[in-house]
């Protein structure tokens, strides 16, 4: 038995029942599913969803040869600590109980530029350290804080338990990287404070900066989105039809997918160095093991919905709203959370809306509606400081899965000269490209398009 086999049984003993989402594949991958032969059906997946450029850009990520020249590391100190505000820890997540956050400090004074990251990911993640090589290596200090959307946030930071609430996952968000900088280690010294995220991460960052207008604010004057949703429930809804269509929306089409997925991982996963089975050795994977678009698409559908499964199953235990957790008996450490997954991965974001999401925000905003709850989970919240501030700049590709047309037209109107939009990427796949580097350090020091023009 291998280390990364001994990592995995050990991690299915313990700790990996406590845990949703990608620890479903872990559990599963230390199993080995040695009777996994089934292939994923053949479907149709519209070009109005996605585009095979787009999928592959997304699952492939940067060509080599374009990639942008940076340091092979960065080091980094880690930040634990419990967020004041946040809920009591639930005994299942005992392991979250404190945020983690990532410090790399310059020599001496220097701007710092906090990263969050996009949907289901934590501080550490491929795409986080990914920007951390490039801003540490351009003069900043760089602060990376998870997305309010993963469980440690969730419990260790939240205010609630229950994400995807634009304005206040930026309440919590702001609260949070407050005391992270108040945890910087000593001697520090910061002229400058800027945001970038990636996804909804993105979407967090300029929302922060627009409403950081209480009685102590961040102070936050530049922020990047890369590859931002303008609405986030249109977004998932696009992940979610996609799964529909690459995958289906049965529980037996679902498990056929997953068990053929099992087995391909639990033998890639041996192969490798991974450690964490995380957005990035999803992708990879499915880069090495699958070949056709519609399997693309279920990888990059299946990616979001990991996602989801967390999101649904805190929120589901925090608001106590019982959709699949017993609210008078919620799960202890030692117990099986086999079926709240199984119930889970079939469950669309629109389950969560509905079930958790409507009647607990409905219920602390009384005079709120639901057609409310949905246009304020968009930037056209923002949309007048986006449109006037001339410190907001965006990102984006002309083949983002995550995006239609209407709202990348609605961006390139809101922001002006202040967007680019790069004709092939699908989601985040140039990320680190040489030139999406350039443009995003033009971006934060406030020279865009000026240093671009310049440079072509």
């Amino acid at each position: 038995m291998n280390r990364h086999t001994t990592r995995l049984t050990s991690a299915r003993r313990g700790w990996c029942r406590t845990g949703a989402g990608a620890l479903l594949l872990a559990c599963a991958i230390a199993a080995g599913s040695a009777t996994a032969t089934a292939t994923a059906a053949e479907v149709d997946v519209p070009d109005d969803l996605v585009t095979s450029t787009g999928l592959r850009a997304t699952v492939f990520g940067p060509d080599p040869d374009a990639r942008a020249e940076l340091p092979e590391h960065v080091r980094a100190r880690e930040l634990s600590f419990r967020v004041d505000g946040a809920r009591p820890t639930p005994q299942i997540y005992w392991f979250n109980r404190e945020l983690r956050v990532w410090f790399s400090a310059q020599p001496g004074p220097a701007e710092l530029v906090i990263v969050i990251a996009g949907t289901g990911g934590g501080a550490n993640t491929a795409n986080v350290r990914l920007l951390r090589r490039a801003l540490y290596a351009d003069g900043y200090h760089v602060l990376t804080v998870p997305s309010p959307t993963t469980p440690r946030f969730l419990v260790a930071a939240s205010s609630t338990g229950v994400g995807g609430d634009l304005t206040q996952d930026a309440a919590d968000l702001r609260r949070a990287i407050r005391q992270s900088l108040e945890r910087l280690p000593r001697g520090t010294e910061v002229t400058g404070l800027h945001a970038i995220g990636y996804s909804l991460g993105g979407a967090n960052a300029a929302v922060i900066k627009a409403l950081d207008d209480g009685p102590e604010p961040l102070g936050v004057e530049r922020v990047v989105m890369i590859n931002p949703p303008v609405s986030l429930f249109t977004s998932v809804e696009r992940m979610d039809r996609l799964f529909r269509r690459a995958i289906g929306d049965d529980d037996d089409a679902i498990e056929r997918f997953y068990q053929r997925l099992y087995a391909d991982l639990s033998a890639l996963y041996q192969q490798t160095e991974a450690v964490a089975i995380d957005e990035s050795f999803l992708y990879g994977a499915a880069a090495r093991l699958l070949s056709s678009d519609e399997e693309f698409a279920a990888a990059i559908a299946l990616t979001f919905r990991l996602a989801l499964i967390d999101l649904f199953f805190a929120g589901d235990l925090f608001a106590r709203t019982g959709v699949v957790v017993d609210s008078a008996r919620p799960p202890r450490v030692g117990d099986s959370l086999d079926d709240h997954l199984r119930a889970l991965r079939s469950r669309p974001f629109r389950d969560y809306f509905d079930r958790v999401f409507a009647p607990f925000y409905l219920a602390a905003r009384p005079h709120w509606t639901r057609e409310r709850l949905v246009r304020d989970n968009s930037l056209e919240l923002i949309a007048d400081s986006l449109r006037a501030g001339p410190d907001y700049y965006a990102q984006h590709t002309a083949d983002d899965p995550i995006l239609g047309a209407d709202e990348l037209a609605w961006l390139r109107d809101t922001l002006g000269e202040r967007i680019v939009v790069y004709e092939t990427g699908g989601h985040l796949g140039n990320l680190g490209e040489r030139r999406q580097i350039e443009d995003m350090l033009a971006m934060l020091r406030g020279r865009w398009p000026d240093d671009r023009t310049a440079d072509r």
